[in-house]
């Protein structure tokens, strides 16, 4: 008996659900065609309502956006809000319940809804706001439920997150046969759709696919990824470039499923100085042969200079939340995928290795950093947009360089050789005296004996003891015209002071 149905038959069967899982990082394993016919329903018969919806990346550009309604949605469990402003604008109005947690212990969550577990017990979160001494992850005041609370251990204290029943998932894949098997040949990132699936199943939910082509003949055991017996119903569709697409900027990009040089040629850099610069010296704390986590934004340059000097950078392995290994990752908008990749993981064992310790260096970006080492990325004047990756990468990491600019908003900045002049300075200062949100603290990672870097454009800084110190400056910078006039509590200073160098 054949699994695919039509798409009429999938919005019936949808109208129901009260708790849904969604796959997809970015553009990229977005199940688009079956959010938009769940919206499509929703505003023909007002059904699907009072949804809770579940994922762990953003699936965008629209993606979950389809489902910003505040009738349909009642509650968003989530990591990154950032590329869903329509659900995170429902959130900021205090229309809808929302949460933030850490990317990669909602991806593990799911195994744990799918074993039949009351939740998942972990230390990743602990001291940051997902912790429920503080947030708990909750992102308003209408967000009342504790997700998440602290569990003891032999005296030893962990983060509980507790599972959710999942009603149905919306997952993407390539192919499938009759049987309903899947396999996700080509899509360009994993996501955690096997987990999802069991997760669904083990709460008595349903599993729908959307896949881009029917194989006339049983898939053979070796090409499956998602076994029949997981799937309730698969949904093709015809419009890859609007349903389907690899990324925003590819419908589909050989280079992003196998390795074969399609990354030879480094393409040109036309960032602003400020961000060259800050890329550049984050450059120097990433070593060959190591492996190595890039963040969104200006960690993104990191890896587009290594990329340029191949020789001294050419056995550097990348690692991508998304679960991708290896390769040149890409910049927004299509972060997530890496042209040339070596290895695909699913997006839950790829965050085993990163909460395990498996990483070397991590460069990511920051908005705040205050006189305790905090570090904010989550939450950026009024707009909460959430953690993603952030708390699982820093977890275990060996080193971690953050990387950003020392003000904001309306910096100018001219480099002459080794020298940097500030010809406007930006009107907002990142340093603070308490950062907005902890999305990452120092206690984290006390005992695991890890090296923390904040490298701006004009100088560097290192977190020991849970204070900030300053360890280099570069020259043309004058220590207390251009850093201490901008910082609300006086930092250690290094003795001596290195010189700030980019070569």
């Amino acid at each position: 008996m054949t699994k695919q149905i039509t798409q009429d038959q999938f919005r019936d069967q949808i109208r129901s659900i009260k708790s849904m899982a969604v796959s997809g990082f970015r553009w990229s394993g977005t199940p688009q065609l079956l959010l938009r016919l769940v919206r499509e329903e929703f505003d023909k018969s007002g059904e699907p309502n009072g949804l809770t919806i579940m994922f762990t990346s953003s699936a965008t550009d629209p993606g979950l956006d389809h489902l910003a309604h505040p009738d349909l949605l009642a509650c968003s469990f989530g990591s990154y809000y950032g590329s869903i402003p329509e659900i995170r604008k429902l959130v900021q109005d205090n229309k809808i319940k929302g949460y933030s947690l850490p990317q990669g212990q909602l991806s593990l969550l799911f195994r744990e809804i799918g074993r039949g577990s009351p939740g998942l017990l972990s230390t990743v979160g602990i001291n940051t706001f997902v912790d429920p001494r503080l947030d708990g992850g909750k992102l308003n005041a209408k967000t009342d439920f504790d997700a998440v609370t602290i569990e003891s251990i032999n005296g030893k204290e962990f983060l509980f997150y507790h599972s959710r029943p999942v009603d149905a998932s919306l997952i993407r894949g390539t192919i499938a046969d009759a049987k309903g098997n899947v396999s996700m040949r080509h899509e360009p990132v994993k996501t955690e759709f096997l987990s999802m699936a069991q997760a669904a199943r083990t709460s008595g939910g349903q599993n729908f696919v959307q896949v881009s082509e029917i194989s006339e003949t049983f898939l053979q055991p070796h090409e499956i990824d998602l076994p029949g017996h997981l799937v309730d119903g698969v949904i093709v569709t015809g419009d890859l470039e609007n349903d389907h697409r690899h990324t925003n900027k590819y419908t589909f990009h050989e280079g992003l499923l196998k390795n074969g040089n399609y990354s030879k040629e480094a393409g040109p850099v036309t960032d602003p100085t400020y961000k060259q610069l800050i890329g550049l010296r984050a450059l120097k704390e990433v070593q060959s042969s190591k492996n190595v986590i890039l963040g969104q934004g200006v960690p993104e340059l990191v890896g587009v200079f290594s990329r340029q000097n191949s020789e001294k950078y050419g056995q550097m392995l990348t690692f991508m939340e998304s679960g991708v290994i290896g390769g040149i990752p890409e910049r927004r908008p299509d972060f997530g995928v890496a042209l040339d990749p070596v290895a695909f993981l699913t997006q839950d064992n790829q965050f085993v290795g990163f909460n395990g310790g498996h990483i070397d260096t991590v460069v990511l970006s920051f908005v705040q950093f205050d006189e305790h080492g905090n570090v904010n990325v989550s939450l950026i004047g009024s707009e909460y947009y959430g953690c993603g990756g952030y708390i699982d990468i820093c977890h275990a990491a060996k080193k971690i360089v953050f990387v950003g600019s020392f003000t904001a908003k309306g910096l100018d900045v001219t480099r002459n050789e080794n020298t940097v002049t500030i010809k406007k300075e930006g009107s907002i200062s990142k340093a603070v005296t308490d950062v907005s949100q902890i999305t990452f603290s120092p206690r984290m990672v006390e005992e695991k004996d890890q090296e923390i870097m904040i490298v701006t454009e004009r100088c560097v800084f290192s977190v020991i003891n849970n204070e900030v110190t300053i360890t280099e400056i570069a020259d043309g910078i004058n220590l207390e015209r251009d850093i201490l006039s901008h910082m609300p509590f006086k930092p250690v200073i290094a003795d001596p002071i290195k010189q700030l160098t980019w070569d």
